[in-house]
């Protein structure tokens, strides 16, 4: 547990270099503010699986919704969801301390990648984009060591249900949960009630958010037509190989190189998944990445040159990086002494690349001053909150 703790110590201080003002002077941040809050505030419990780009915002609305229930002022609230963010990430790190399958070593590592990962900004620390982080608990609750206790596949069951619908990436690994089943079903062992379970909740809120995004109408993030062909695939697929080994420097690589280079990741991995065989952690953690990389990119169809780690990875990058990670780690043979210092090189060289590549981001200098007191008189409230100009609607009370 000391080292459990040692891992944890280190996240935390990762993320407060990131966001330091996170910690001292926590805002809202975009859809944190503008929909979570506000529709808590303007709805009330109503809002609750109110939806935002098309998919489901399950935890963060619920955050809301109790802090406002109980009394809580609104500028507090961005010190309550602070805490609730820290807590959703002591969640996925103790997860993954305990699910994780290996030794203690690969357990530390893998803690480490969750925050450690050399990209921008933009994902941490808020309830924004918690969902990112935290859907790394439905791999873990599917694929990692099964629970040993019966208590604990039930809270495995709300878990999963709390995380598929906080982000749509239950359609994004669905195909995994139902293969697990066919796999149980086939061979007859396992845990059959644990299986069925979690591919039943993950189905169920499939189809909910299939529902939810087709009434929305879309999922891209810039227009034009999709053209599998496009050069820009080909240079961002290069990228997501390549710059957590290379770094910044990557945008500078000529298209030739970075194209030799794709090429030789592929080969790379092709040799990996071979080398795995009889490992189905570190197979599943392979398709997983490759199934988000792959839903992103479409989703960027019509500007796949937009698609940067240090302005856009949140969106792209971060999840396949760990779970490529990850099934690195749970490959590697931890009785040697190579295996310890190969992550150790590089874990010191994500840090290193946050520290100078990517350093840490501040918002403002001090929350902004909030006037509530037109509420009362019948009038709306515009609250500034983080990005500028993006704005919080608070409506008085009917």
């Amino acid at each position: 547990m000391l080292l459990f703790a040692f891992s944890v110590v280190i996240s935390i201080a990762v993320l407060a270099f990131r966001r330091p003002d996170a910690f001292t002077m926590p805002w809202f941040y975009g859809e944190e503010g503008r929909e979570f809050l506000a529709d808590a505030h303007n709805i009330g419990w109503a809002s609750l699986f109110n939806t935002a780009n098309g998919y489901f915002h399950l935890y963060p609305r619920l955050i809301a919704n109790l802090g406002l229930a109980i009394g809580v002022p609104v500028p507090a609230m961005a010190w309550v969801n602070l805490f609730a963010v820290l807590l959703i990430y002591l969640v996925v790190w103790r997860y993954t301390w305990a699910r994780f399958p290996g030794p203690r070593a690969a357990r530390f590592f893998a803690v480490l990648a969750i925050t450690l990962v050399p990209l921008g900004n933009e994902i941490w620390m808020n309830q924004t984009n918690l969902q990112w982080p935290m859907s790394l608990l439905i791999v873990l609750i599917l694929f990692g060591d099964a629970p040993t206790r019966a208590w604990q596949r039930w809270a495995d069951g709300l878990l999963l249900l709390l995380t598929c619908l906080t982000g749509p990436y239950v359609l994004i690994l669905l195909p995994l949960a139902l293969w697990q089943l066919w796999r149980w079903w086939k061979a007859q062992d396992g845990d059959s009630v644990r299986t069925a379970l979690n591919a039943g909740i993950m189905l169920l809120v499939a189809v909910a958010c299939t529902v939810s995004l087709a009434s929305y109408g879309t999922i891209q993030r810039t227009d034009g037509v999709f053209d599998p062909l496009n050069p820009g695939f080909a240079n961002a697929a290069y990228v997501q190989l390549w710059y957590p080994l290379i770094g910044k420097g990557v945008h500078a690589t000529p298209r030739w190189l970075g194209t030799a280079l794709l090429l030789v990741g592929i080969a790379a991995l092709a040799l990996f998944w071979r080398s795995a065989r009889g490992n189905r952690f570190t197979r599943l953690m392979l398709i997983a990445a490759a199934l988000q990389f792959a839903a992103v990119i479409i989703s960027y169809r019509g500007l796949p040159e937009f698609l940067s780690p240090y302005y856009a990875g949140v969106r792209t990058f971060y999840l396949p990086v760990v779970l490529m990670a990850w099934a690195v780690i749970a490959t590697l043979d931890w009785r040697t002494r190579a295996s310890m210092t190969l992550m150790t090189v590089l874990m010191t060289w994500w840090a290193v690349q946050t520290a100078l590549f990517v350093g840490p981001q501040r918002f403002r200098d001090e929350p902004p001053t909030v006037e509530l007191a037109p509420l009362t008189r019948g009038e709306t409230v515009f609250v500034p909150i983080d990005p500028s100009p993006w704005v919080m609607r608070l409506e008085p009370k009917k």
